[in-house]
């Protein structure tokens, strides 16, 4: 089955209907209702059509997930530098940034391949990065599963943690007992940007000190997923 990304453009016919207005109407429920209640006869109904007309565009909604993660990727501007630590924090807070705007991203993030234009610039903004600090294959690629996994993995944190106030008050009151001290002074003391800065700070000093080496290829030889 062939990527989105390899179809040519339907003819346009009728209401003046494209991917870009099929992802934008797609984001929109996302961003104000979740990623659950994106399908596609309720994208077609915001935009006005019936959803067969959908699928002269999309073969299934799989399709516009990727679409949809791929245009957020597109906000994500590529840092610029010669520093590699200074790139890479860059880039994390960029990342962090668009998915405060969308909080569907780092589900999607965690599920699926960057396989679109733009995640696939990122993702080769990150192996460029990585390579030119050391050139070795085996050392770029568990550098940069360091970095990706712990980006997607603190961003679904953050955007899962509870957002209702009542929430947060029942938290803080139970943490602040007694019998949590340590979890009670974080509470106190640190803001999600704080954790986020401080555990990505804790990944880069890892990947600045790690060293060359082969993988153990004892375990087979299967790719592993990027």
């Amino acid at each position: 089955m062939s990527v989105i990304w390899e179809r040519p453009a339907p003819a346009r016919r009728g209401v003046d209907l494209d991917l870009e207005r099929i992802v934008a109407a797609a984001t929109a429920v996302a961003d104000s209702e979740g990623l659950e209640a994106v399908t596609l006869r309720r994208v077609a109904a915001d935009l006005g059509v019936l959803p067969m007309r959908l699928y002269t565009h999309l073969g299934t909604k799989d399709d516009l997930l990727d679409l949809m993660l791929d245009t957020a990727y597109g906000q994500v501007e590529s840092p610029s530098g010669t520093d590699w630590r200074e790139i890479l924090t860059a880039l994390a807070r960029r990342l962090r940034a668009v998915a405060q705007r969308h909080p569907w991203l780092p589900r999607l993030m965690g599920a699926r391949d960057p396989i679109g234009p733009h995640g696939l610039r990122l993702t080769e903004h990150v192996w460029q990065t990585l390579h030119a600090l050391d050139p070795t294959p085996a050392t770029a690629a568990a550098r940069a599963a360091a970095f990706i996994g712990y980006v997607t993995g603190a961003l679904q944190q953050q955007t899962g943690a509870p957002n209702d106030e009542q929430v947060r008050r029942y938290l803080a009151a139970a943490v602040a007992g007694g019998a949590l001290p340590t979890l009670a002074r974080v509470f106190a003391e640190l803001t999600p940007t704080d954790t986020y800065e401080l555990g990505l700070r804790v990944v880069l000093d890892g990947i600045g000190a790690a060293g060359g080496s082969e993988p153990d290829r004892s375990q087979g030889t299967g790719r592993a997923r990027r």
